[in-house]
Order: structure tokens, then C-alpha cells, then sequence
């Protein structure tokens, strides 16, 4: 016969797999798990959102510099012998230099319509040429064979010819020029009255601009002759070369010469600097 168990023993076998149970989680709780961070320095901090830009908002200019590094500057030489050449380059309504000779019969009034057309001035300064003939030099021509003295006053007499003048460049000049006497000279009364000077390169072996630059003097010099054929052309296509001159290294100075073929050239094509990114300036904005 079989002993039934009792009610204290019924109880205990029932709870005995709980008990198990209880002592397993009791001894080898759960590990609590969280998200690993990665380390501050690691976090990928998001850029900040641009505002949407509106439909007729205009595009960002770009930076100044990249506009002012294209820079060209047009010198018209031998103003100074009409009223009607100044009166041309007036009416271009554009920043032209003009360069007046010394004791030319409309010297004086040249220098004024230039200097109420908003134009830069300069003195277009006569200086001895190579095998130039006496006969055919200008008034107020400096030679090779004049003393330091009689440089300076001579200097000085044509300075005071074309009032307003900013700065000075040279009229012929290709033995003066070359001549390491004759520029310190020159260009020691141009440092005096606190004047620029270009060169106009009238001769490849000139060393005014050198010179120029070892005293102090701010100085430039020209890249292209507008006008060496006087066809409309070839002027255009000299202003061409001009635009594109500044456009790859950033400035060129272009001469010309007050002529009737040129001056029309300049009115028609001085507008094309806009399709060549080029902005015109006097020329005191490029003397370094």
C-alpha cells in the first residue's frame, strides 16, 4: 500500500523548480547594457544648414581683389597741338590718361579740358632721341649734352607747362633714357614733386623704369604700342592684345597717340575690356 505525502512535502516539491529558478538569477544577474558612445573628439558634429536661397536673390559677388587684378590703363601721348583730340577722349566717358607736351599751342587749355573731363594728366616730356635731327625735336627737348643743371631747369619748365600733372612720360627719348647720367637726374626732380613715371619704351635697352624703381620713384612701363599701324584694324587688334595682356598677368598699359584713326579706334573698342574681364584705370593705379 502506497504512503501519500503530506501537504508540507506536496508544497515544497511544487515550488521546488522556482526555488531553482530564483537562485540562478539571484547569482548571475543581467548585465544592464547601454549604447557605446564613440569619443567626444570622434563625434561628427553636423554642418550648419544654409538658408534657402530665393529666387530673384542675386548671386554672391565675387571678392573684390578677384575684379581689381585685371586692370589696363590707356595713355594718349602728344596732346597739346588741338583743342579736338582732348574733346575726343573727353566724350569716351572712360578713365583715360592723357600726356600733354610742354609749349604746344593748346598745352595749357588741354590741360584744362582734360582736367575738368575727370582725365588723368601727365607731361609728356621730351628727350633726346637716336638720330634724331634738331630740326624735328619739341620744344623743351632735353639733350644728352646738357649739364645736370640745365636738366632740372628744363625739367622743371615743362612741369610747369601742363598744370595738374600727376606724372611724366617720355616723348621719343630713346638715347636719354638709356643714358644712366641723364635719368637720375630726371628722376630726381619727379621724386621731388612726388610724381610718377612711366616708360614709354622707346627703346628696348632703356633703363628708365630701373632706374626709376632704385630711387623710389613709383614707376610703370609700357606693354603695347595701340597705334604702330594707324588702320582701324590693326588698332583694334592692338587694344585686343592689350585686354588680353592684362587679363593673364592682371595689368598692361597700352600707349596711343593722338590721332584722328586712333582716337575713332579707341571710341569704338575701348568697350570691349567688359567681354575681357578687364577693368580700366588711370595709369597711376599701376605704377608700383
Amino acid at each position: 500500500m502506497r504512503r501519500s505525502l503530506s501537504p508540507g512535502l506536496l508544497l515544497f516539491v511544487s515550488l521546488l523548480p522556482l526555488l531553482v529558478l530564483a537562485f540562478i538569477f539571484v547569482k548571475n544577474p543581467a548585465e544592464k547594457t547601454e549604447p557605446v558612445q564613440p569619443p567626444a573628439a570622434a563625434q561628427k558634429i553636423p554642418a550648419p544648414r544654409k538658408p534657402p536661397r530665393l529666387e530673384n536673390e542675386a548671386a554672391p559677388a565675387l571678392p573684390a581683389k578677384d575684379i581689381r587684378t585685371r586692370l589696363a590703363a590707356v595713355i594718349i601721348d602728344d596732346l597739346g597741338y588741338n583743342l579736338e583730340s582732348i574733346q575726343a577722349i573727353c566724350a569716351f566717358k572712360r578713365p583715360v590718361t592723357v600726356s600733354i607736351l610742354p609749349f604746344a599751342p593748346a598745352t595749357l587749355e588741354t590741360a584744362r579740358l582734360a582736367r575738368d573731363g575727370g582725365l588723368e594728366i601727365m607731361l609728356h616730356l621730351p628727350l633726346e632721341a637716336l638720330h634724331q635731327k634738331l630740326e624735328k625735336a619739341s620744344q623743351g627737348t632735353i639733350y644728352t649734352s646738357m649739364t645736370a643743371d640745365e636738366i632740372r631747369k628744363n625739367v622743371l619748365a615743362s612741369l610747369a607747362e601742363v598744370p595738374g600733372c600727376r606724372g611724366v612720360n617720355n616723348h621719343t627719348g630713346s638715347m636719354v633714357t638709356e643714358d644712366d647720367r641723364m635719368m637720375p637726374v630726371i628722376l630726381g626732380v619727379l621724386k621731388e614733386k612726388n610724381l610718377f613715371f612711366i616708360d614709354s619704351r622707346t627703346s628696348p635697352n632703356s633703363i628708365a623704369f630701373a632706374t626709376a624703381r632704385s630711387l623710389g620713384v613709383p614707376a610703370a612701363a609700357r606693354q603695347v604700342f595701340l597705334d604702330d599701324a594707324p588702320d582701324e584694324a590693326s588698332i583694334r587688334a592692338q587694344i585686343e592684345e592689350l585686354f588680353r595682356l592684362a587679363r593673364a598677368n592682371g595689368r598692361a598699359i597700352g600707349i596711343g597717340h593722338a590721332r584722328k584713326e586712333t582716337l575713332q579706334a579707341l571710341g569704338k573698342y575701348l568697350s570691349l575690356a567688359d567681354a575681357f574681364g578687364v577693368k580700366l584705370v588711370f595709369a597711376s593705379a599701376l605704377v608700383e
